[in-house]
């Protein structure tokens, strides 16, 4: 069995068009791309990728699927082999997954989620109450943050007391031995006794990509110049700051629609960019940036803007982050604030048009902000330093995959340098950090094709209650949580429909956090039935997407409501259905019927079978009626 975490790895380091794109030429059509099928022989594309929703479509042979499917196509390979070949692409090791965990570890990692859930509302409901007062009126008054701003990223407060969290964990019956192990309660080495780890401090919750808790930052509102003015949760099976980005649940979807990913430092600065209209804005969680950081940021856009304090230390972070990007694909700018000011501190005193401009007038290429360092530093200025500086200059253009970019890079540089094109390239020659070449592909025999297995058709009434059923979970698990339950009343014939209902309610009674967000694309691709794959795969692909605007709480709950709405209204009809068809079948006999006692028998099987039918109607009306609170 491969665990779960590192196939999120692997899926979150991986784009689906930039995989798609080693096989197939894909054009951009809207906000998809298309290309000729890679499956079947045809003049026209019908193959259609949508990179919002990480899927493929083939129209024409009636595939679907999410990056490792596709792989798993492409290279006739098993669903471990492609889960291999992608992490390799992506350059994860695999090896820390090799020994598998046993269940009640799992089970464990599961409940490290719940209790961190239940912190980040503890100190979310404590910056609300009374006791939260001053830490409210600084987030509101001295750093101009708006009510809706703090839920959004649900800010919190741990007050100045030792012993605020340990009391509300044993009041809330939440485990305190797990609590000390996520860094929230610290065990003092020579009383043995237990204390808050963030006490007097604005809390700012860590959420991964997915929008779970993974930890927290803790701003202090204590002057003392002792204190620490930042503490992080410690690092742990799930909190790795390396592999996390500040406010990436929140941004991932503008990073995609507008294109590009601005990176800053701070968690302020990432809110009150969201805040003034920047929400394609996100931090590294207190380190330099690494390379799974910039992978995450590579399945969104290809372009980041660096927006750093402009420090020397400031300086240093953007020089090493721009080799890390261009060496994963990405293109970075830089924008230098003026004086000591950072995103925040400058939005707040000079107000957001003012930001904007900023951003348009001082946006630069990053090679040329990393010239503009080399003379500030005065490198430039004498022959031995200078041949430092543009050895690794053109180490960073050496780090460029495409070619043509590449020489664009080196012509320009030569032009701002005065060098010869020449005398660059053979500079770069001898820094190129030799990327290597990509091992080729390992392709199989196809195996004998098999014979279609015989089925009944997809009803239309089945189809609206997949479709129904697999848009829901876009929304929450309410759905799912009711077909769980009324399970014994649903039949559906096309065995394809039927393994993705019976696949999806099994999964959701395996889940141990019940209102924990189920990963539709991934659950999809382990049903073991492939008609039942591509089905599910091709709803999914025609549901309709808001892909211009983030739909809003409010937004959210009414599609919740409507997905719900839709599919008890199928529900009616699939559980009706079969009994109307039965009814039909005892009149069509009677009508032949010519015997008096066969006419008798048939009349008593009609009456009893319009009770049932009575009394399932209103099994089923009482059951919506309830699950809508009506």
């Amino acid at each position: 069995m491969i665990p779960e975490r590192m196939i999120d790895e692997i899926r979150q380091s991986t784009d689906i068009v930039d995989v798609v794109s080693d096989y197939v030429r894909l054009q951009p059509s809207g906000q998809r791309f298309k290309a000729l099928s890679p499956f079947t022989q045809e003049k026209t594309p019908s193959f259609i990728v949508s990179p919002d929703r990480q899927m493929y479509k083939c129209f024409s042979s009636g595939k679907g699927g999410n990056v490792f499917t596709f792989v798993m196509e492409m290279e006739k390979v098993t669903f471990p082999e492609a889960v291999e070949m992608l992490a390799k692409r992506a350059g994860i090791d695999t090896g820390k997954y090799r020994t598998e965990r046993p269940r009640q570890d799992e089970k464990r990692e599961s409940a490290q989620f719940d209790t961190l859930r239940w912190a980040a509302r503890l100190f979310h409901s404590t910056l609300e109450s009374e006791a939260g007062g001053a830490a409210l009126a600084y987030l509101t008054g001295k750093r101009g943050l708006e009510p809706g701003t703090i839920r959004r990223f649900g800010l919190g407060f741990a007050p100045e007391s030792w012993d605020y969290l340990l009391h509300a964990a044993e009041r809330d019956r939440a485990p305190i031995e797990q609590l000390v192990s996520l860094g929230l309660l610290t065990r003092h080495p020579k009383r043995n006794t237990l204390y808050d780890t963030f006490r007097n401090r604005v809390i700012f919750p860590i959420f991964t990509v997915g929008g779970q808790v993974a930890g927290f930052g803790g701003r202090t509102l204590a002057s003392d110049a002792e204190t620490p003015k930042y503490i992080n949760s410690p690092e742990s099976a799930s909190f790795e700051k390396s592999k996390l980005l500040y406010g990436m649940h929140a941004a991932k979807n503008e990073i995609r629609r507008r294109e590009t990913a601005i990176l800053v430092e701070g968690y302020m600065d990432v809110i009150a960019m969201h805040q003034a209209g920047f929400p394609n804005t996100v931090a590294s969680c207190g380190t330099a940036l690494t390379r799974y950081q910039a992978k995450i940021l590579k399945r969104y856009t290809s372009r980041v803007l660096f927006l750093y304090d402009g420090d020397n230390a400031g300086k240093k972070s953007m020089l090493a982050g721009i080799d890390i990007l261009l060496a994963e694909g990405l293109t970075p700018w830089v924008v230098m604030l003026p004086g000591a000011e950072d995103p925040d501190s400058f939005i707040r005193n000079y107000g957001k048009e003012a930001f904007l401009g900023e951003l348009e007038s001082e946006k630069s290429s990053f090679q040329d902000f990393q010239l503009r360092c080399y003379q500030e530093a005065g490198w430039m200025e004498s022959p031995d330093t200078a041949s430092k500086a543009i050895s690794a200059m053109t180490r960073s253009i050496a780090l460029i995959a495409d070619p043509v970019q590449k020489e664009l890079y080196l012509d320009e540089l030569a032009k701002k340098l005065d060098l010869g094109r020449q005398t660059l390239r053979e500079v770069m020659a001898t820094s190129d950090t030799g990327r290597g070449t990509r091992e080729p592909r390992q392709r199989r025999d196809e195996p004998a094709p098999q014979p279609p297995a015989r089925q009944a058709p997809l009803s239309v009434t089945e189809r609206t209650f997949l479709e129904a059923l697999l848009e829901s979970t876009f929304y929450g698990n309410e759905v799912l949580a009711f077909a769980a339950s009324h399970e014994s009343m649903f039949h559906l014939e096309n065995p394809a429909a039927q393994a993705i209902f019976g696949h999806l309610v099994t999964r959701f009674r395996e889940m141990s956090d019940r209102d924990g967000h189920i990963d539709i694309t991934s659950e999809i691709s382990s049903i073991g039935m492939e008609e039942a794959g591509n089905l599910a795969f091709d709803i999914l692909f025609r549901l309709p997407v808001n892909e211009t605007t983030r739909p809003t709480p409010a937004e959210i709950e009414q599609h919740a409501r409507r997905c719900l709405s839709h599919f008890l209204v199928a529900v009616k009809t699939l559980v009706l259905e079969p009994l109307q068809k039965e009814k039909e079948s005892i009149n069509a006999q009677l009508q032949c019927a010519t015997a008096a006692h066969e006419q008798e028998r048939l009349s008593r099987a009609l009456l009893e079978h319009i009770k049932h039918t009575r009394a399932m109607e209103q099994e089923v009306d009482e059951s919506i009626r309830g699950i809508l609170g009506e």
